[in-house]
Formats: structure tokens, C-alpha cells, sequence
């Protein structure tokens, strides 16, 4: 009788082991089930959200024209990234952006010249490359006035690239050649 006991209690515990790997797999299975459902309602859920990007506009007023001297204006560079420069003939902008590496290059007043803090990129007041690795000048984005109010309008989507020549004082566009419209603003 006792070997017939052992055999019993063999087979009682092959059922509850199949019955627990059953409810194993059907607890697997129901439960990614119900994942792959919850994710497929987030995801549609989701889709009714609108995906909003919260970036400056790339078009914008910054101005009567009477409000620039003559000179370098930096006043716009931590709000929008620029510089707006006039000289005798006219007033155009800069981006605040050093061709090397993307950093913000500062402008020294003393001595009239924009200088990146990180890779020592140096430019003129026309955007030039004076000294340091910076491959471009710098960029010129197109400006005009808004015919409604008289303000300037300036427009990152478009902006002056010019091919520069090297020079033994660095890599120099003609400035004539780059006071053109929508780059250049005569006033």
C-alpha cells in the first residue's frame, strides 16, 4: 500500500504543478492582453492631443528705425538672439550664433569686435572672421519695414551665407556685396 500512496501523491503534484503553470499562462497571457490594450488607449488618447512646440516665433518686429544709432546694438541679444548694426547707409542684423560651434560670441565695445568665450572665434562688426576656427561668416538675416506701422521686421527663415575669401586678415566678404535687399535695410 505505501508504494500505491507515493504514487498517489505524485500525481497530486503533477496536477497542482500543471494547474499552476496553467493559470501561469493564462495569466500571462491575459495580462499582456490587457498591456498591449491599455497602450493602444494611451496612444489614441495621446493622438487627441495637440503637440505643441512653445518656440519664438521666427518672424518679429524689433523697432522704429530711429531707435538704432549708429553703431552696434546688443540690446536684443539674450531675448532674440541678435545684433542690430547701422552704419551710414543703412541697418542690418546679425545672429548672435559663432559659425564654429553654435555658442553666443559677446561684443566688446572697446574694441569692436565680437568674440566667442568658448572656442575664441573673433568677428568684425560686419560679420567677418578676424581671427579663431570659425569656418562662415556670421549670419545676416533679411530685414524690412512693416508697411503698416513703420517697425522693422526681421526674419529668421532667410538667411545671408556669402561664400568669404581668405585674406591675411581673415576670411572677408565684400560689404557692398552684402548690403543688399532683404539683407539690408536703407534708411
Amino acid at each position: 500500500m505505501a508504494p500505491a500512496d507515493n504514487k498517489g501523491s505524485i500525481n497530486d503534484k503533477d496536477v497542482s504543478r500543471r494547474r499552476f503553470f496553467t493559470l501561469m499562462s493564462l495569466g500571462v497571457g491575459w495580462g499582456g492582453l490587457l498591456t498591449a490594450l491599455g497602450g493602444v488607449g494611451v496612444g489614441a488618447a495621446r493622438f487627441m492631443l495637440p503637440s505643441v512646440l512653445y518656440e519664438p516665433p521666427t518672424v518679429f518686429k524689433i523697432g522704429m528705425p530711429e531707435e538704432y544709432g549708429i553703431g552696434v546694438d546688443t540690446k536684443l541679444k539674450k531675448e532674440r538672439q541678435i545684433w542690430v548694426v547701422r552704419n551710414e547707409r543703412g541697418l542690418y542684423v546679425m545672429i548672435a550664433i559663432c559659425r564654429h560651434l553654435g555658442c553666443t560670441p559677446n561684443f566688446f565695445q572697446d574694441q569692436s569686435l565680437f568674440r566667442c568665450p568658448c572656442h575664441g572665434s573673433i568677428y568684425d562688426t560686419r560679420g567677418n572672421v578676424v581671427g579663431g576656427p570659425a569656418p562662415r561668416t556670421l549670419w545676416r538675416t533679411a530685414v524690412s519695414l512693416d508697411p503698416v506701422d513703420g517697425q522693422i521686421v526681421v526674419s529668421f527663415n532667410t538667411r545671408q551665407d556669402p561664400d568669404p575669401v581668405g585674406t591675411p586678415e581673415g576670411l572677408m566678404v565684400e560689404e557692398l556685396g552684402r548690403e543688399v535687399e532683404p539683407y539690408f535695410l536703407k534708411i
